[in-house]
């Protein structure tokens, strides 16, 4: 298994949730901070590549899109209205697999998980049979900022949107990294490197040659071509 492109996408928060739109190439009507989150973390993946149409899918996202659900439940809950119909639209998760796959022209499978190891596991299966993969983690933050700190325990706030295409040899073209020595785990084990450590690795030219990764559901070894 090859990787073929990558970006990863992380900023930290300040005072507000940063504009995106600004900085996309093609701009979504009715897209939130979520949505453009995801387009902008693609958009800088794709750069130098352009992707089949049978490309599968996986997106993953610890919380989804939380704006637009406390948007939801604000107008439910607190001022008893029905919802924004977008907002609504864009809180179910498979609306994302929607935006992408129209904004890139693609047809293949489409998958949105909690976990990017396990989304990773899927894709793993998939290059085995043959085909290329799109897969991704974005996290976006709550834009009430102080609601984040406290409902996250954190000070520090950062959204992100990772990606990596994935793919088996292609003949005439440069892999940037191969992927080897997959073990897949049976029973959950703790992660001893982090998603953010895979990408930094691929981002450093300067870095170790490889890397070993090592989540709940597999392990492998990154070595850069």
């Amino acid at each position: 298994m090859y990787i073929y492109a990558f970006s990863n996408h992380q900023e930290v928060v300040f005072e507000q949730l940063s504009d995106k739109k600004k900085l996309l190439k093609t701009r979504v009507n009715r897209a939130d901070n979520f949505v453009n989150l995801t387009l902008l973390g693609i958009e800088k993946c794709l750069q130098n590549i352009v992707l089949k149409k049978e490309t599968h899918l996986y997106i993953s996202s610890k919380d989804g899109n939380i704006n637009s659900t406390i948007k939801i439940l604000e107008a439910i809950f607190r001022k008893k209205q029905l919802p924004m119909p977008f907002n609504f639209l864009n809180s179910v998760n498979a609306s994302i697999l929607f935006f992408v796959a129209k904004n890139f022209g693609l047809e293949g499978k489409g998958i949105f998980t909690d976990s990017f190891d396990s989304a990773l596991l899927q894709a793993y299966v998939d290059v085995k049979n043959g085909k290329t993969v799109l897969i991704g983690r974005v996290n976006e933050a709550i834009a009430d900022l102080d609601l984040h700190r406290k409902k996250f325990k954190v000070q520090e706030i950062t959204e992100q949107s990772q990606w990596l295409v994935l793919s088996p040899k292609q003949e005439g073209e440069n892999a940037l990294a191969q992927i080897s020595d997959v073990k897949i785990k049976t029973s959950e084990q703790a992660t001893k490197h982090s998603t953010n450590d895979l990408f930094d690795f691929l981002e450093d030219n300067n870095s170790q040659s490889s890397y070993p990764f090592n989540c709940k559901h597999l392990s492998f070894v990154v070595r850069k071509c």
